[in-house]
């Protein structure tokens, strides 16, 4: 190894752009957190509502799982801004974000983009697995592109400076986005469908068209997404890496490893109805890799020949150049 992963890990700001924290994930979470720390992460963004989710139940989740964090400010600190981020890594704190994967919690009114921005809402997915109001999502056969509603989406979260994630929305959605969108947009945790055809995977077209307008895609290391056999490894994660690296350069790679620790409320949702069998997914519990493997991607990575920038860039500073490509202060918010 050309460097120490340790010190590579000391120095670097490791982004994970998916951990699930609505209601029903958080019998385990709140134990997790120590293990992220531990590994070497530095932030972490929470999905604190999702489609299926509506405005009053998930502003009071929000709230709640705000104050939880401040009332533990020696370990944690919220973030809203890059320089938040970078505070956070020099204190010895975990960095802590909120992002909604979809627009249930919005009730599909683009005015309150402005609103969940303000309280702390950094990106956002418009449409999860199905249809919406806005689009279509990954799963839907249609594949119909954004709606009129969703192109005000758009419009109005680029004013605003919210990040647009196009995991979970359909190819031609997600292309839609894109395209109309003034900002870089990611896919905060989808992997590659040339890899593993996997419907909630993102193609080649998706990939470049993402990447020639600055964009970052965040590897998801749940097995269903990575490899034939379901399994889940560093070998299978770095693959995918590999893939994006030279297709596009690495400069648009990042990690979203989306860790299933929830996964009696993955099998509740699993047998709950045909869809997910349907749609290509084994049952839970599913494969995944754990906060712990941090040192051994790094290892992987140099083996691979990618430089310590291009190692920094997938940990994390890829997607902080798109955060500050988006973000803006609340003050200018509405200018």
């Amino acid at each position: 190894m050309s460097f120490s992963a340790k010190a590579l890990l000391d120095k670097s700001l490791v982004w994970e752009s998916a951990v699930g924290w609505t209601p029903e994930c958080l019998d385990e979470g709140p134990g997790m957190l120590p293990r992220y720390a531990a590994a070497g992460f530095s932030f972490l963004s929470l999905t604190v509502g999702a489609d299926w989710d509506r405005p009053e139940p998930t502003l009071r989740h929000f709230a709640q799982q705000r104050r939880w964090f401040e009332a533990r400010a020696n370990d944690y600190m919220l973030v809203e801004s890059v320089a938040d981020m970078r505070a956070a890594k020099r204190l010895g704190k975990l960095g802590i974000g909120f992002h909604l994967q979809g627009a249930g919690p919005l009730a599909y009114e683009p005015a309150l983009i402005d609103t969940w921005y303000r309280l702390g809402i950094r990106w956002m997915i418009l449409a999860y697995n199905t249809r919406n109001p806005l689009g279509d999502g990954c799963h839907e056969p249609s594949d119909a592109g954004l709606s009129l509603l969703g192109r005000a989406f758009v419009a109005e979260a680029n004013r605003v400076g919210m990040l647009l994630d196009i995991s979970h929305a359909g190819i031609r959605t997600s292309l839609d986005i894109i395209e109309r969108s003034d900002k870089p947009v990611v896919a905060s945790h989808s992997s590659v469908r040339a890899l593993k055809n996997h419907e909630r995977n993102v193609t080649d077209e998706q990939i470049k068209t993402l990447a020639a307008r600055g964009g970052v895609v965040g590897i998801n290391s749940i097995g269903a997404f990575l490899t034939d056999d379901n399994s889940a490894s560093v070998a299978a994660l770095v693959r995918h890496i590999n893939h994006i690296a030279q297709l596009v350069g690495p400069e648009h790679v990042g990690l979203g490893l989306d860790v299933i620790f929830y996964q009696p409320f993955m099998i509740k949702l699993y047998d709950s109805g045909p869809l997910m069998s349907q749609r290509g997914y084994p049952r839970p519990p599913w494969a995944d890799v754990k906060p712990e493997i941090l040192p051994e991607l790094v290892e992987a990575l140099d083996r691979h020949g990618y430089s310590e920038a291009a190692i920094l860039g997938v940990l994390g500073e890829n997607f902080i150049r798109v955060a500050e490509q988006n973000w803006r202060p609340v003050s200018s918010s509405q200018a």
